[in-house]
């Protein structure tokens, strides 16, 4: 679990099926995902659950999660 993350807390995970298209991280009003290459994850500290990354997902690999 990363260590910027409270158990129970709601958040958006981007599953292993993104193929990198970039249209999430140029969307997203609070630059919340980043990529190291051909990964991309998205930082639960700057991320507000607005959604619009799971809108132009064009493989629907953005889902809502609970950590626990």
């Amino acid at each position: 679990m990363p260590y910027n993350t409270i158990m129970n807390e709601v958040v958006l995970e981007i599953s292993s099926i993104c193929v990198a298209c970039d249209n999430c991280r140029l969307i997203c009003p609070e630059n919340a995902i980043v990529t190291n290459g051909q990964e991309y994850l998205i930082d639960h500290w700057s991320c507000t659950l607005c959604g619009l990354c799971i809108e132009v997902c064009p493989v629907d690999c953005i889902k809502e999660t609970t950590l626990t």
